[in-house]
Formats: C-alpha cells, structure tokens, sequence
C-alpha cells in the first residue's frame, strides 16, 4: 500500500449555511518512491451531491503531507435544509484503492 491516512479524514463543521465552505482536512503518508495522489469522496448519500476541491492532491514519494479539501455548501432545488449523511472517503486517485474514510455528516441551511 503506497498511500495511506494517519490521521483523518476530518470535517471542520457540523453546520453550514449555503454558499458556506466545508473544510475537510487529513495527513497522508506516501511509502512508494515516487509521488502519489490522493482525491477525496462523498460517498453513500442519500441525497444531494458533494464535489470536494481541489480534485487531487499529489503527496511526494517516502514522505508525509497534510492535505485540505473544501465544498461550497449547496441545496437541491426545492429544499430549504439538508442534512448530507454518507462517508468521506479518500482514494488513491490512479488507482482507486481506499486511503482513509471517516462519517460525513453536516447540516445545510438557508440563510
């Protein structure tokens, strides 16, 4: 396994109005030799839909790195509250193995 998660990931909030930010933040460690990327997933809502940016992150080879991702709070039309409840889960970008996970759940609102 080239690219694992020692810590996260981590959402910084509970609760967003819309247009807000949601930072999620992890630590990855790289124990290949050259660099590896790592993208970040909302995966198993319900409802709604989460694109976390920036969509990869490259951590260096026999290194670790802190990596931060954001979404702007968004609702489906016609709603005025939503409460995202899924998985974050970090994926090795080529390749699509699991890196990390952790439960996603935060309530968005109209301001």
């Amino acid at each position: 396994m080239a690219l694992r998660a020692t810590n996260g990931p981590t959402q910084a909030t509970k609760s967003l109005d819309v247009g807000g930010t949601l930072t999620v933040t992890a630590k990855i460690e790289n124990t290949a030799g050259g660099e590896e990327t790592v993208s970040l997933y909302a995966e198993e809502l319900k409802e709604g839909l989460v694109q976390f940016e920036p969509p990869a992150i490259a951590v260096p080879g026999k290194s670790r790195k802190s990596v931060s991702f954001s979404w702007r709070a968004e609702l489906p039309e016609g709603r005025d509250a939503l409460t995202y409840r899924g998985k974050l889960v970090l994926r090795s970008t080529d390749s699509g193995q699991l890196v990390g996970t952790a439960p996603l759940d935060v309530y968005v609102r109209r301001a």
